[in-house]
């Protein structure tokens, strides 16, 4: 099992990695100003092009290594780079992280890895596979549980909320 988590997270990095260089010309996603706000839309977009990337083995779903490996990726991503990229089929709407300059300790990988699994096995079902439809709830769970005004936008603390909840970066409560 770990041999193909370590393929789905150099397969998944690799084109992260691609598509964060391709978005900007000469690569400049760290130029770009973080967003102030974030729509449900925009994250259904992400979720569907997130989803798209993620199933390595394109069949239609993600397996829990494809899922697990896409959590990891993008909670190292977002530890070393200082923020998390929402991919909205346009410019990419970049939200701001404390930039730890570090990759994730074993442990926290393991971390990452652990909480990863249990809310794929939360979502996926019975059939142990995430289809793009519950990948997308989850991704609108998180948008809604850091709406707190309930305005159908995040903004300010919100948008930490939800960057935090995605990659995985604090401790769930």
């Amino acid at each position: 099992m770990v041999p193909l988590i370590a393929k789905s997270v150099v397969a998944i990095a690799a084109v992260a990695g691609l598509a964060m260089s391709s978005d900007q010309p000469g690569g400049a996603a760290y130029d770009q100003k973080p967003t102030t706000s974030l729509t449900a839309a925009a994250v259904a977009n992400h979720a569907e092009i997130v989803f798209a990337r993620s199933d390595v083995d394109r069949d239609g779903a993600l397996s829990a290594d494809e899922f697990t490996a896409l959590s990891i990726v993008t909670a190292e991503l977002a530890r070393l780079n200082g923020f998390l990229t929402v991919e909205t089929g346009f410019e990419p709407q970049l939200i701001s992280l404390p930039a730890t300059g570090r990759s994730l300790t074993q442990i926290e990988q393991t971390t990452v890895a652990a909480t990863a699994k249990a809310r794929f096995y939360q979502a996926a079902g019975e059939d142990a596979a995430l289809s793009q439809e519950e990948f997308t709830q989850i991704q609108q769970a998180d948008f809604k549980n850091a709406d707190l005004n309930g305005n159908q936008r995040l903004a300010r603390h919100e948008l930490l909320i939800f960057a935090n909840r995605t990659a995985q970066l604090v401790a769930e409560s």
